[in-house]
């Protein structure tokens, strides 16, 4: 059924309220956040971008942001300090008031972002990747096996149930081989590692968005890699890893 346009009135009123911004609201989640993750917080004394916490801090960096802003013609409706956004999923989107190593005042955003587990399954001489389409570049991937981790999540156990999820697959062996930040200039996000050992795969889980799993083999891994056929991080350190290590 196709989608009603909107009125005038309903667009200019959706418009008010996209650019009204609670600069309060995120402020004081930004003071409780403080409290319950503090090592987000931290201001180690190497650090070159200094979090800035006192109100007069906060309002001199606002100042100076908008003064560059302006001068290069970037909108200024938006200059809010503290939590932006949270989802129980993809965590929060925060920006802080800072002081750069040369003394600029400025304001920085980060995604602090729940973990996951990245598994590389394998099947005697070959891996089994997945076909899965990814909604935030809208396109599809070939990658490993991944899902995310709660913060008090048992990795080993969050790796068996996603493997047995998206492929139908039983790890006969885990072995963990590290983590790896997905992404540093944008998020604290990181990824944990595996091997995963397995005798067969299942079937996809389509739900998902995962269209079919591929096993290729050892002599393969290297063209797909090339040519960008795998181009996401996880499944390209972690390929990296189980060579280092001898395990492909």
């Amino acid at each position: 059924m196709a989608s009603r346009p909107l009125c005038a009135g309903a667009i200019a009123q959706l418009e008010d309220e996209m650019t009204t911004y609670d600069d309060e609201y995120c402020l004081r989640r930004y003071r409780a956040m403080q409290d319950a993750e503090p090592q987000w917080f931290e201001n180690a004394v190497d650090c070159p971008t200094t979090i800035l916490f006192e109100n007069d801090e906060i309002q001199d960096a606002q100042v100076a942001v908008r003064a560059e802003r302006l001068a290069e013609g970037s909108p200024v409706d938006d200059l809010r300090v503290g939590v932006l956004a949270e989802d129980h999923f993809m965590g929060c989107l925060i920006r802080d008031a800072v002081r750069f190593s040369d003394g600029r005042l400025g304001l920085y955003n980060r995604v602090m972002a729940t973990g996951g587990v990245v598994m590389l399954p394998l099947i005697g001489d070959q891996i089994a990747l997945i076909r899965i389409f990814r909604h935030a570049p809208r396109r599809w991937f070939l990658e490993a096996p991944q899902g995310f981790l709660t913060p008090d999540g048992n990795p080993m156990e969050a790796a068996r149930r996603e493997l047995l999820e998206e492929i139908g697959a039983s790890a006969i062996e885990l072995i963990p081989m590290g983590l790896v930040y997905t992404s540093t200039a944008l998020t604290s996000e990181n990824l944990k590692l595996f091997i995963a050992r397995i005798d067969s795969v299942g079937l996809p889980q389509r739900e998902e968005g995962i269209d079919s799993i591929h096993l290729i083999g050892r002599d393969e891994i290297d063209r797909h890699l090339l040519d960008g056929t795998i181009c996401d991080g996880p499944t390209t350190t972690a390929i990296t890893r189980a060579r280092l290590r001898g395990l492909l």
